[in-house]
């Protein structure tokens, strides 16, 4: 052995003797203790080995393991792992076969501000937010979930990665529970795109893409896809980028249907002030914020086909199933969308009808509330009887009439 590897391997040895606990902790997720078990899964009475893909822990409510109440799992085991402020954090979780949580355990997490705050998560009784929740919620911090003070990003990565965790559970165990059959008919609905590389999404409609010249002929190309829903963002950028993009607009409050952006060429010359959505003739600009960074285009459908992707929060009034137009002004600064380059963009009608439902449904739920409101209600029976008046009063006529003849 050389002396570089010599003094590598001392200074590991050194660290593992001054630190036993820290090489310990990180591996605790191997190492389950029994009383962790219960301590996620009260109502158990015993549980089988680890085992399956992902790896689970079966619970059962009898010591002969014949009656199955639950899953038990560790966050490591199904990546990807989601990363709090300064690394990755583990943790148990127990799940019902309902899909609701019946517990959650911190195992491990490191921050660099812990030292002088202690275990704060345990502390602010956060995790204890997450039992008896469902994992088809929203699992929305400031909402639903108390944030953390002072520890957004590491309150985000704890529900984020429970949340995608009992879900990737459920999806491969609890095959019988509505989150399951839901996730397989939107798995289903988006397996047409999810099947096809970019240049097939965008024959398929889903992206359109447009160039526009800006200052000093340098050029800025911009591809327009819908990203209005989550497996749609996994897909189209990722599951990482998603996943922060969905913690920014989290911290800042926003909703709203998005617009994934990807952009090629002279990036850095993009003014946000000078995009806009124009339906129906009238111009609607997104409002201050909301606009985000949505990653450097690594990952998902995009790798490779741009260098940067923002998304566009679409503004309240546009309706998405509706054709629209995404523009990128050129005119003064003083009157940005005098002139604009433009590229025209409509819903494929098979995606439309997996996110909004058909033109059916639609009539179904205004029927639904106008029964809701009785004024409503009131004008639509009020409407039927005078068609059936009119209708009664034609066929008395045409009888006069007969009689006549």
């Amino acid at each position: 052995m050389n002396s570089h590897h010599s003094s590598v391997c001392g200074l590991l040895l050194s660290f593992l003797i001054v630190c036993p606990g820290a090489a310990w902790s990180q591996q605790q997720w191997r190492n389950l203790q029994s009383d962790w078990l219960f301590e996620v899964m009260p109502q158990a009475i015993s549980f089988s080995q680890k085992s399956g893909s992902p790896p689970v822990i079966r619970a059962f409510s009898d010591p002969e393991q014949e009656q199955l109440i639950g899953l038990v799992f560790t966050t490591p085991d199904i990546p990807p792992e989601e990363v709090g402020f300064s690394g990755p954090l583990h943790l148990l979780v127990g799940m019902d076969l309902e899909g609701v949580l019946t517990g959650t355990k911190v195992l491990y997490y490191t921050e660099s501000y812990r030292s002088f705050r202690g275990d704060f998560v345990e502390d602010a009784g956060f995790t204890q937010q997450l039992t008896n929740k469902s994992i088809a919620d929203a699992f929305r911090l400031g909402t639903d979930i108390d944030t953390i003070s002072r520890a957004t990003i590491t309150s985000w990565a704890l529900t984020r990665g429970v949340r995608n965790a009992a879900r990737r559970v459920a999806e491969a165990y609890l095959i019988n529970s509505e989150f399951s059959q839901t996730a397989r008919s939107e798995i289903s609905a988006l397996e047409t795109f999810a099947q096809l590389d970019w240049s097939g999404l965008i024959d398929a409609g889903l992206v359109r893409q447009f160039s526009t010249q800006l200052a000093e002929r340098a050029k800025l190309d911009i591809a327009v896809a819908y990203m209005g829903h989550g497996r749609l963002g996994d897909m189209l950028i990722g599951s990482r980028a998603y996943s922060n993009l969905e913690r920014t607009l989290s911290e800042q409050a926003v909703e709203g249907n998005l617009l994934l952006l990807g952009l090629r060429g002279s990036t850095a010359r993009l003014q946000q002030k000078r995009l806009a959505l124009i339906q129906n003739e009238t111009l609607f600009r997104p409002d201050q914020g909301n606009i985000l960074f949505a990653g450097t285009g690594e990952d998902g459908k995009i790798a490779g086909q741009a260098s940067l992707a923002v998304a566009m929060v679409m503004p309240e009034a546009v309706n998405p199933r509706e054709a629209f137009r995404l523009v990128y002004g050129t005119g003064t600064d003083l009157d940005p969308f005098a002139s604009f380059d433009e590229v025209h963009y409509q819903l494929p009608a098979s995606l439309s009808d997996f996110l909004y439902g058909s033109d059916h449904e639609a009539a179904a739920a205004t029927l639904s509330a106008s029964k809701a409101d009785p004024d409503s209600l009131w004008i639509l029976l009020r409407s039927i009887l005078v068609a059936t008046l009119l209708l009664v009063a034609a066929v008395h006529l045409q009888r006069k009439l007969k009689l006549g003849e």
